[in-house]
């Protein structure tokens, strides 16, 4: 599950172009039409579906769907259900590609977590020693 997460930042959506080919990851933004033909079997406000598409008529999209993005923001997973999506039910087509500059960013900002949480902790043992007085201690006069 961790995975997912740190693995979703490297990507990003970018839009389409050319004619899409089987193997790659699109997200499909459904139009208002969309929404009202595949409500009965994604949901009625499902707003994106991502998927691997698999084959491509020439009106239809047919994708394995990894998820569903709804109005209210929620995101639901998918277990690759195949889906048949009429191109008049899509307002844009985007692609899922591998993003570096994501990815270094991510990275550094991991790292840097990393680094600042051993300095805070002194996770490594290389802090001063405590300087107050334990109980039994003396003042000096």
């Amino acid at each position: 599950m961790v995975s997912t997460g740190i693995l979703s930042g490297c990507y990003s959506t970018v839009p389409h172009s050319g004619a899409p080919t089987p193997g790659q990851v699109l997200v499909l933004e459904l139009n208002d039409n969309g929404r009202a033909a595949l409500g009965g079997s994604i949901g009625p406000s499902a707003t994106k579906v991502e998927g691997l598409l698999t084959s491509k008529a020439d009106s239809a999209y047919v994708v394995n769907v990894r998820s569903v993005v709804y109005i209210n923001g929620s995101n639901q997973r998918w277990t690759d259900e195949p889906l048949t999506i009429k191109q008049d039910l899509v307002r844009e087509l985007r692609e899922r590609k591998f993003s570096p500059s994501r990815t270094a960013l991510f990275t550094a900002g991991s790292i840097g977590a990393v680094v600042a949480f051993i300095a805070t902790r002194d996770a490594l043992g290389f802090g001063s020693p405590d300087k107050e007085k334990g109980p039994g201690e003396g003042t000096e006069n």
